[in-house]
């Protein structure tokens, strides 16, 4: 703080970072969750492999397998994605506590600065702290972090010229724990005395290692991990690498209707070598509601807001440096990165699937259903990877687990997602406005510019506003009494675009007025 003397206007001048939106209004974004011995716990915003490498050590001993899936994701087009990493209960956090410069005369350092991991495990103890004179004051010195070994890809933050007094710009307890600019992986808490004195600072230490850090043995709290993704305030498509199991599951089906801006993309149960192909059929429709109507097992609910992909594809084996060697994944991952991909490229309001959904690096498919079997288990809403000829390995299905609607569709609960999203954030602004008719007049203005440029997009059936849409916020629907209440009323209707399922081919003989047909 400045120590004015004398009388006048006195200025300072404090710029913050800049903070990129990642994602425009209403856009989707991918999210993984699942278990990992690596990596911050909270919802982490990652933007390549080579980052997720970084943050979540990489492929990590290859018994987890969320790292295969995002991998999986960014191989199949996929952008930023939030990640997750579910811990156990009983996991601790690593921290080191560093001391303070008071020495001579038979003082003792004081504690002055504890660094605590942000997630539980015994990655935390892999993090390392270095601390050096800044030499731009007294108290002043720079923080840097190493996480995950001294080799040119560990990951290394750094802090430089900091200093531990509450009251300066620079203070090393507010950088570090800044949530857009901070540290990703640890906390700071100051533990000197106060009033803050230049002997509070940590004393010069090189690579100093946290310590205490343990996995834990409990099972994670997968609803619990997924559920703080309602803390980005995002649209969503959620998968959580090869869990298929509807008692986990269910919960989270829940919550994403209650949240109402994600779905979850599900994948179908990994089955033993050897299962045969019938027996897998039974084990996929096992989790449909419009199939099984049981209770042992009981099957996930039937919702929109959660679609199921099998059978497991083949893949590449990024663990591996050996050619040739391959891994059997859950389809998730490239699944997830077929959306992205069609989001940028179209829209959500187009159906994922078909040829242009071919997943890359895909070599074979854990089962190769008949034409039969194909029908059964589309009907029971279970999406389908197969073999397409002269394309490769492509997603061949687009439906929810709730039948007899129009969001039946993954691609049409998607996009009331979006729409949802996107009028939510454009009319916001009215919340305490007088309501009076020039507020109606400017909300139905919004929402129809918002939905005119959708139907533009070709995001909207209908070639025209007045066939794609329709927007009513005026008297007719806000009443007195409304009025008194505080409400505003905006009805909305948009004509849904729906995905070309089936396509029926008639072929016909006509040979001196007889006629033969064939529908194929």
């Amino acid at each position: 703080m400045a120590n004015y003397k004398r009388p006048g206007i006195f200025v300072d001048e404090t710029l913050n970072p800049i903070v990129v939106n990642d994602t425009p209004t209403g856009e989707f974004v991918a999210a993984f969750v699942g278990e990992h011995d690596y990596g911050p716990a909270l919802p982490t915003l990652v933007r390549s492999w080579a980052e997720f490498t970084s943050l979540y050590g990489g492929l990590g001993d290859g018994s987890h397998l969320l790292p295969f899936s995002i991998h999986q994701y960014f191989s199949n087009g996929g952008g930023s994605c939030y990640v997750v990493r579910a811990v156990s209960a009983d996991a601790k956090q690593a921290e080191v506590v560093l001391k303070d410069r008071q020495t001579g005369d038979g003082v003792t350092p004081r504690d002055v600065l504890r660094l605590q991991a942000k997630a539980p495990g015994t990655y935390g103890n892999g993090i390392a702290v270095t601390v050096t004179d800044a030499g731009t004051g007294p108290g002043r010195f720079n923080l840097s972090l190493r996480i995950g070994g001294d080799t040119a890809t560990a990951m290394t933050e750094r802090f430089n010229d900091v200093t531990c007094d509450p009251t300066d710009t620079r203070n090393v307890v507010a950088m570090v724990n800044s949530p857009t600019t901070g540290s990703k992986v640890i906390a700071a808490t100051y533990l000197g005395a106060a009033p803050w004195k230049a002997i509070y600072t940590p004393s010069v230490t090189v690579d100093q290692a946290l310590a205490g850090g343990i996995n834990g043995v409990a099972a994670p709290d997968l609803t619990a991990a997924t559920t703080r993704l309602e803390e980005t305030n995002a649209c969503l498509t959620i998968n959580l690498p090869g869990i298929s199991d509807a008692a986990t599951l269910n919960p989270i089906i829940d919550w994403a209707e209650r949240y109402g801006y994600a779905c979850l993309v599900i994948d179908a149960p990994a089955l033993p070598d050897g299962t045969p192909t019938e027996v897998a059929v039974a084990k996929y429709k096992e989790l449909s509601p419009l199939s099984n109507t049981g209770t042992t097992p009981a099957p996930l609910r039937a919702s929109s807001y959660a679609a199921v992909y099998g059978p497991w594809v083949l893949t590449a084996d990024a663990a591996v440096a050996a050619v040739g060697a391959t891994r059997l994944l859950p389809p998730g991952g490239a699944v997830l990165g077929q959306f992205a991909k069609f989001d940028v490229t179209y829209g959500p309001h187009r159906t994922p699937a078909g040829q242009e959904a071919v997943l890359r690096s895909v070599y074979s498919t854990a089962y190769r259903f008949t034409d039969s079997q194909l029908d059964d288990l589309n009907q029971a809403g279970i999406n389908i990877i197969r073999r397409v000829p002269s394309a490769g390995f492509a997603i061949m299905g687009g439906r929810t687990m709730k039948a007899g609607y129009p969001d039946r569709y993954i691609s049409v609960r998607r996009f009331l997602i979006y729409v949802r999203k996107l009028l939510v954030e454009s009319t916001s602004f009215a919340v305490f406005q007088p309501n009076t008719p020039d507020l109606w007049a400017s909300l139905a203005a919004i929402v129809t510019q918002r939905l005119t440029e959708l139907t533009q997009a070709g995001q909207l059936k209908g070639n025209s506003p007045q066939t794609a849409f329709r927007v009513v916020c005026d008297e007719s629907n806000n009443s007195e009494q409304t009025v008194s209440n505080g409400e505003v009323h905006i009805d909305v209707g948009i004509a849904l675009v729906r995905p070309a399922e089936f396509i029926g081919i008639h072929i016909g003989q006509f040979e001196g007025g007889g006629t033969a047909t064939e529908s194929l």
